[in-house]
């Protein structure tokens, strides 16, 4: 009979039999076989309970030792007993092969020292058997139907879109599509079975995007070509992924992109002379129907369309800054014409964002060990950036969606936010920002910036 019971993590024993490996003889080659399996999914996980705890949902399952009944052999959750194991003491990482694993570790221990998990609730069985029926039906053995139903591509994308606000390329595609007029019946009935893996590795490529007219903006597919032109490419995209000869060989990697879209049908090529009457976007809420920036949003929630302004903060932006180099900065950004200056301000801007974040590091003692400043700290701006909204989240000072977004942002390397796009306004010399991407980027943090500096002495 199963029961529950909090465990010390120090009671828990990896499994040596772990169905993931072959069967070892002790802790160290069990802690070593899975490091060598799972390697930097290990530190994903760890992340991930440290902002998020434990599934409640998931308890781990385990057996009482035969040799100590003080220790608790774990028959279900051995990834997540080894994460605990090596945030509690990263020096059970060995060997030259994990020394950036490591570092990781003790990085994301310092920073959490204090919140470390040091007991689990776990499931106790009497008999391995018993915890075989759940384990084996959690990973997909026995009869289909019987275990958990995993999810499509697009089934998790719906599901992301709900809980994080973000729309993916697929959706917003299929949303435009079974919105537009101009989009045969056929196609509009069978959209949501498209292979959603294969459209995005088409959406992806920026040749693509251009040949169709589109482009991304903070996540969301954009446009300066007329919305027909726009659709009717879509649509044989869509149309040509449909077909059951499809294979992905036809789009797997650049060169066989180009191809595809040299051997476009011709009469679905996008005219991409037509030009829209202003920049529009596909809406990312429950309405299918396309966002006009000429035409302003009723009572649905739109993301911001970048205001014909010439500066990348707006005079209207009232921010009180009270370090006189950002403060500065923050000005410079209010009269520079990014139209005319846009590598200029796209570095800039990179520079009064992490100057701002480690203002907030700074103020609030937020270093994971004593530093004298934020930037010897051994934070990336996308750790630096997540300290800041997770406190500004638990001290209730910003809404929690505010603080939600900027974290999903900066680690989509697709956003315009994400970290990789930060790095090459600085890095990347083959790599040019846009003036209106810059502006929906402010957009898109002014108010996470503002609630910053306003908690700033």
């Amino acid at each position: 009979m199963a029961r529950t019971k909090k465990i010390k993590l120090t009671n828990l024993l990896v499994n040596t039999e772990n169905y993931r490996f072959e069967t070892v003889a002790s802790q160290k080659e069990a802690l070593d076989k899975m490091l060598d399996n799972q390697n930097d999914f290990l530190f994903n996980l760890a992340e991930h309970i440290m902002e998020f705890g434990l599934n409640p949902n998931d308890s781990i399952q385990v057996i009482a030792s035969a040799h100590d009944k003080n220790y608790y052999i774990v028959l279900e959750g051995n990834r997540r007993t080894t994460c605990l194991k090596f945030l509690n003491n990263p020096d059970l990482i060995e060997g030259a092969k994990y020394l950036s694993l490591k570092r990781k570790f003790k990085k994301l221990n310092e920073v959490n020292k204090d919140r470390l998990v040091s007991e689990v609730d776990c499931v106790i069985y009497d008999d391995p058997k018993e915890a075989d029926i759940w384990i084996g039906l959690k990973h997909g053995y026995g009869k289909y139907g019987t275990g958990t139903d995993g999810w499509d591509p697009l089934q998790k994308q719906r599901f992301g879109e709900k809980t994080e606000g973000k729309t993916s390329t697929s959706i917003q595609i299929i949303k435009l599509l079974k919105a537009s007029p101009d989009v045969p019946a056929e196609i509009k009935s069978n959209v949501e079975k498209i292979n959603t893996t294969n459209l995005d590795r088409l959406i992806d490529d920026p040749d693509v995007r251009t040949f169709l007219g589109i482009e991304f903006n903070n996540g969301t597919i954009q446009s300066k070509i007329d919305e027909k032109e726009v659709v009717k490419g879509l649509t044989q995209v869509v149309k040509d992924i449909l077909d059951p000869k499809f294979t992905v060989k036809k789009i797997y990697d650049k060169d066989a992109r180009k191809d595809y879209i040299q051997n476009f049908h011709k009469a679905s090529i996008p005219d991409t002379s037509i030009a829209a009457g202003k920049l529009w976007q596909i809406n990312s809420s429950s309405s299918a129907s396309p966002v006009v920036a000429s035409k302003p949003a009723s009572s649905i929630k739109s993301k911001p369309i970048p205001t014909e302004r010439k500066k990348l903060i707006p005079k209207t932006c009232g921010m009180s800054i009270n370090n006189p180099k950002v403060n500065a900065i923050y000005h410079e950004l209010m009269d520079i014409d990014v139209t005319r200056h846009t590598n200029a301000v796209a570095v800039l801007f990179r520079v009064f964002v992490e100057l701002s974040v480690d203002s907030y590091v700074e103020e609030h003692s937020l270093t994971p060990t004593p530093s004298p400043s934020a930037a010897k700290s051994g934070m990336n701006l996308q750790q630096k950036i997540n300290v800041v909204a997770n406190h500004l989240d638990t001290k209730k000072w910003a809404d929690q969606a505010i603080c939600k977004g900027v974290k999903s942002s900066v680690k989509d390397s697709n956003d315009i936010l994400g970290l990789d796009t930060w790095h090459a306004y600085v890095h990347n010399n083959r790599f040019s920002p846009k003036a209106e991407n810059l502006i929906i980027t402010w957009d898109n943090m002014q108010d996470f910036m503002v609630i910053l500096w306003n908690n700033i002495k």
